[in-house]
């Protein structure tokens, strides 16, 4: 035999696969992986312009824990190519690595200016960006009660006039860039019409002091007229307020007067009256906007106010007051009042509301299907983690009880402020409008920890309720990735029975599989066969946890800071 020859080699370890491009911005673009099979210390995520793009910014190198399966890619420069390299580690060794490329949206414009402004058309100009683009898209809304109007602009141009607008009149306009089928992101700005003049002014009734002054009013809302008078030798003026209240004035003091809002926010008024001097019942107060519903309120005849909430910004309300006695109703005094601008005066979600500049927690009625929607009263966690979270699952007390039938589970139960349930078919109108983030919050005595996932979805698959989560960091363990691709199951309905019923079995709705890692809608303060309110990766299965939260918020959302 001849003399021996030996080598050592080591095998390379699995690596991700199916690298790819789910989300882009003008600046950023989000990208997602299928994980490693074995086991790894870590990804390390490379991103590098393309050699043919000369001009980009400079290579950026992540290094990202195990258990991620998402990353947002920040700081890339619009409209240029980057090479996306993704390679798994463990010790010194790396996997084969998965590609993509990846073109920021384009460059938005800046310099949003308004000029030439009239009580019907006004133009709007911007500065192009140094990228290159093949157009602009100008959107303008009227703020009160318009649909979005769109008009194409050519790369070389960067003024558009806008005409046919109403006098006295709010709109907000965005401008954006467009290269292809890619769009960057929005500048937008708020615009005011003039108000339109008032006409046919004329005097009547003349007398040697004394003349009545007659016109037709502005078409727009206006604060006052100024009527300027004089003389040959000489004039004055004058300010006569705008719109002048008047009153039906009663027999006898039997009227309520003075009808009058005050303190008005944009979804608040406080109304107040003085009372008729002949004693009533009771006082039946009326209101109504154009578009809903006339709401009516019978008050006290003790109280001389009340506070409406619930309204809806930006909206023009009409209030009658009527007096009950015996029966009968008093005359009607009326006013109306206009509620303040929110920059979303209908949120679709928490963290718009907390855009609007609500900064405390507590319930608010969002409206996930636009204004023409029904909206959803939801309570609104406003602190947490920079806030803008919309809570759909809380336990805190056991005094809800969640061991109920499928629609329970789709419509939603319990008590906003305590223990609840949003419902699943809410969840899944919520988690459709854009990408969410999932936040779970569990207590257990001074114990504080919390899971986030950056890619949540309920969807409806044959009238089911499926279950997608992906993307997990924090501090409590990953127990919710195990049931994702699952449909939700109750204790009357199991789309997809395994070999046990599970609802059944643990005592709750959920996403179950065979049978759960996460049960946080199972029975509260118990330790029977598994059947508690459970996170498996924090506190096993045997210790059910006390406080419980589940939250979402658009993964796009960036928290205001604090002013």
């Amino acid at each position: 035999m001849g003399t021996e020859s030996t080598v050592e080699f080591t095998t390379l370890i699995s690596g991700p696969t199916n690298l790819r491009v789910v989300k882009t911005t003008t600046t950023s673009a989000v990208v997602q992986w299928d994980q490693s099979q074995g086991d790894i210390d870590r990804y390390r995520l490379t991103v590098a312009p393309n050699q043919t793009d000369g001009t980009a910014k400079g290579r950026q190198d992540l290094t990202l824990p195990p258990e991620r399966d998402s990353a947002q890619i920040d700081s890339l420069d619009p409209g240029h190519l980057y090479d996306i390299t993704l390679v798994a580690e463990k010790g010194g060794i790396k996997s084969k690595p998965a590609t993509v490329q990846v073109t920021p949206g384009p460059e938005p414009p800046s310099g949003l200016v308004f000029s030439e402004v009239t009580e019907t058309s006004l133009s709007v100009s911007w500065t192009k960006p140094k990228s290159p683009v093949s157009g602009f898209k100008v959107t303008y809304t009227h703020t009160q009660e318009g649909e979005p109007l769109s008009a194409a602009v050519d790369s070389g141009d960067s003024t558009l006039a806008l005409s046919k607008l109403s006098p006295g009149s709010s709109y907000e306009v965005s401008v954006i860039s467009i290269l292809g089928l890619d769009e960057s992101d929005a500048i937008k700005d708020l615009v005011m019409t003039l108000p339109d003049p008032p006409r046919d002014l004329r005097a009547i009734n003349v007398t040697d002091t004394k003349a009545l002054l007659l016109w037709r009013p502005a078409l727009a809302t206006v604060d006052r007229y100024v009527i300027v008078y004089g003389t040959v030798k000489g004039k004055g003026v004058s300010e006569v307020g705008y719109p002048l209240q008047q009153y039906p004035v009663g027999g006898d003091g039997e009227v309520p007067r003075d009808l009058k809002a005050s303190q008005v926010t944009p979804r608040s008024a406080l109304l107040t009256w003085k009372a008729p001097s002949a004693a009533v019942g009771s006082y039946k107060l009326t209101y109504q906007t154009e578009g809903q519903e006339k709401q009516e309120v019978t008050i006290d005849s003790t109280v001389t106010e009340f506070k409406l909430t619930r309204l809806h910004p930006m909206s023009k309300y009409t209030v009658q007051l009527q007096g009950e006695r015996g029966g009968s109703y008093t005359a009607t005094i009326s006013t109306e009042f206009t509620t303040g601008n929110l920059r979303y005066p209908f949120p679709s979600d928490c963290s718009q509301e907390l855009l609007n500049g609500i900064r405390e927690s507590g319930e608010v009625e969002i409206f996930p299907k636009g204004r023409q929607g029904k909206p959803v009263l939801v309570y609104c966690d406003q602190v947490t983690d920079g806030g803008g979270w919309t809570v759909f699952q809380r336990r805190m007390d056991g005094k809800t009880d969640f061991f109920r039938g499928w629609k329970n589970y789709s419509k939603g139960f319990g008590e906003l402020s305590g223990e609840f349930w949003l419902g699943n078919e809410n969840l899944h109108n919520l988690t459709s409008m854009a990408p969410m983030t999932l936040r779970v919050d569990l207590r257990a005595g001074d114990e504080s920890v919390f899971a986030k996932y950056s890619a949540f979805t309920v969807d409806t698959v044959r009238r089911n309720y499926a279950l997608k989560v992906s993307g997990y960091s924090g501090t409590a363990g990953d127990s919710m990735s195990y049931h994702n691709g699952r449909m939700f199951s109750t204790r009357d309905r199991d789309p997809m029975p395994f070999i046990t019923r599970c609802a059944m079995s643990y005592k709750g709705g959920w996403w179950y599989k065979n049978c759960h890692e996460a049960n946080l809608n199972g029975l509260y303060d118990t330790s029977v066969n598994h059947q508690g309110v459970i996170w498996t990766a924090w506190k096993g299965k045997d210790l059910s946890i006390p406080f419980t939260e589940m939250k979402l918020r658009p993964t796009s959302f960036t928290p205001p800071t604090q002013g």
